[in-house]
């Protein structure tokens, strides 16, 4: 511990960075319920016709916010085990730094990189409302692209780059060994970089929530038990195969019915 900087005061910053992510966690879903319940009408003055000859800063930035603090909601419950170990090699390293100050740079990276996700993700929504492809609670209203959507995120989940992308997700220790830079500029930039991959593994998955309703909370609840469940088996389970198998086989009822119809 640096000087003056008592062992007790190092476990309560410890506790208060906990205690933040949890709350952040916490409030982002809160606001999801409350949005959920009543921003109906928003999201529907999004999907207006009239709407369609205007700029759509509106819908873009209430899309935005919505798909920001989803993103936080539902990966802020993957960076626990990250950032543990991240707190754990920093205060090896270097001793006598503040690792709950580390550990918070590392966090933001990763959340930048997410609220990056969150920009092209209004992007996509506000031009499919536009196009009527998408309901005022953004769902698909199209059979073909529920299909599109559903047969690549599932063909995705059987690609080279999605088994790269979650091998670093799975391994935090081998990310960490490979990617270590120092000091709090060098957390921030980890932070990205493991923002980029956790992007890389997840988007599709997370494209399926226009099939489903972004706005849906259970689909959220249930993508975000998808995505820790990806991230903490072991990989001779071959999860990410049996998730790209049900969302083939979804894919293809879907237009499967489209067809007959």
């Amino acid at each position: 511990m640096p000087p003056g900087i008592a062992p007790r005061d190092a476990r309560a910053r410890r506790f208060l960075f906990w205690t933040g992510l949890a709350a952040l966690v916490g409030l982002s879903w809160l606001y999801l319920v409350r949005m959920n319940v009543g921003m109906s009408a928003a999201m529907s003055a999004m999907a207006r016709p009239a709407m369609a000859m205007r700029p759509g800063w509106r819908e873009f930035s209430a899309a935005f916010l919505m798909w920001t603090v989803m993103m936080a909601a539902m990966m802020g419950p993957t960076l626990p085990r990250m950032l543990s170990l991240f707190m754990d090699m920093t205060a090896r390293r270097s001793p006598g730094v503040s690792t709950s100050g580390r550990a918070a740079a590392f966090a933001g990276g990763y959340f930048v990189v997410w609220t990056g996700f969150a920009a092209i993700a209004a992007v996509a929504q506000t031009a499919l409302m536009r196009a009527t492809l998408l309901t005022p609670m953004a769902q698909s209203a199209s059979a073909a692209l529920s299909a599109g959507v559903l047969l690549a995120a599932g063909a995705f989940q059987f690609t080279a780059l999605k088994e790269a992308c979650l091998v670093k997700c799975r391994t935090p220790l081998g990310f960490l060994l490979a990617e270590w830079r120092d000091g709090a500029a060098g957390a921030f930039a980890m932070g990205l970089g493991h923002g980029r991959f956790c992007v890389g593994c997840c988007w599709a998955l997370m494209a399926v929530m226009f099939v489903v309703g972004a706005m849906n909370l259970l689909w959220m609840a249930t993508l975000t038990v998808v995505v820790l469940g990806e991230k903490l088996a072991p990989p001779s389970w071959r999860l990410r195969h049996a998730i790209g198998a049900t969302l083939l086989g979804l894919g293809i009822f879907v237009a499967a019915c489209l067809v007959v119809r």
